[in-house]
């Protein structure tokens, strides 16, 4: 999937994230507030078909328009890709959620409404890659699509809670500031600054599944509410979608960097803000470490290296 698309994506997590925060400043509705209600889906309504529209115009309408066809993207990125579809499909459905809850719908149609309209959001993109010359229909970016959404649908369902999240982390590559010839593909692919480089750089980014032990075990007593083990995967040394291969638009030449393209898996923990009381004037760090990871001292396994530890990952 595109980089630009999953740009989008990750800009409406955060604006939801937020939006559905703002309202911890007030409890949700013991029943349905109409006012609220018709607030929350006026708003996910022209949300959701203007962010469409912008994304046809700003990225789709640079393309051709061709026949439906298919596109195998699975090997794109090691997978990265993947992952930032399971992630934003599954922050999107969540902070719908909450914020459905805080107009005062009822709970399993707030889980269905939220979850429906995530999962038809990243959908309909998929449809426009499909009618799309530089792209196609992906049917993997579908089905981890549909794990973030599954994952935040089965556990609102079954436990009427999230006890298992999908997280995000970053820290730049450094493959940009790299000598020519790779110091100037790595720009070129992801910016020039961290601006971009957060949303763009596959190497510098890492996806996580944060666990809470204390409501998977039981809610024992005697443990802490808020101490989360988390479980990771990133990649490093990529400088190119499939292979590390490129030309550039200026150059006839075709150029093939020795660099090792590594995964990593990730072991470590995370803290459950949503288990901590805060005074009012912290409660805005909710929705941001609902999204991102907090760094930790982490075990790393690299499938060319071997064991690490890392006395902070971020």
């Amino acid at each position: 999937m595109r980089l630009l698309v999953k740009k989008y994506s990750l800009i409406i997590v955060l604006m939801i994230a937020y939006s559905a925060h703002a309202q911890s400043w007030y409890q949700n509705a013991d029943s349905l507030n109409v006012k609220r209600a018709s607030l929350v889906l006026s708003s996910e309504s022209i949300v959701y078909a203007g962010s469409l529209s912008a994304l046809y115009f700003a990225w789709y309408s640079d393309y051709q328009s061709t026949n439906f066809h298919f596109f195998n993207d699975w090997e794109g990125w090691m997978q990265m890709d993947k992952l930032g579809h399971a992630a934003a499909a599954y922050q999107i459905s969540n902070n719908l959620f909450k914020i459905n809850r805080w107009a005062g719908i009822k709970e399993k149609n707030s889980i269905w409404l939220a979850g429906g309209l995530g999962y038809s959001y990243q959908f309909a993109v998929e449809v426009m890659d499909g009618y799309s010359s530089g792209w196609g229909f992906s049917n993997y970016d579908l089905l981890f699509n549909t794990i973030g959404t599954g994952l935040f649908i089965s556990q609102q369902l079954g436990w009427h809670e999230q006890r298992v999240k999908f997280k995000y982390s970053f820290w730049p590559s450094g493959l940009t500031g790299l000598t020519d010839p790779e110091g100037r593909r790595a720009q070129n692919l992801f910016g020039k600054g961290i601006h971009e480089q957060w949303l763009k750089d596959y190497n510098g980014q890492t996806y996580w599944l944060s666990a809470n032990i204390w409501s998977l075990t039981g809610k024992p007593n005697n443990f802490p509410k808020w101490i989360n083990l988390a479980v990771g995967y990133s990649v490093n040394g990529l400088l190119g979608a499939e292979s590390n291969t490129w030309q550039f638009d200026d150059s006839p030449d075709i150029i093939r960097s020795s660099r090792p393209r590594e995964r990593q898996f990730l072991l470590s923990l995370d803290i459950e803000t949503e288990n901590m009381k805060l005074p009012k004037a912290l409660i805005w760090i909710k929705p941001i470490f609902g999204i991102i990871k907090i760094p930790f001292p982490t075990l790393e396994w690299n499938d060319k290296r071997g064991f690490a530890f890392r006395p902070l990952y971020f």
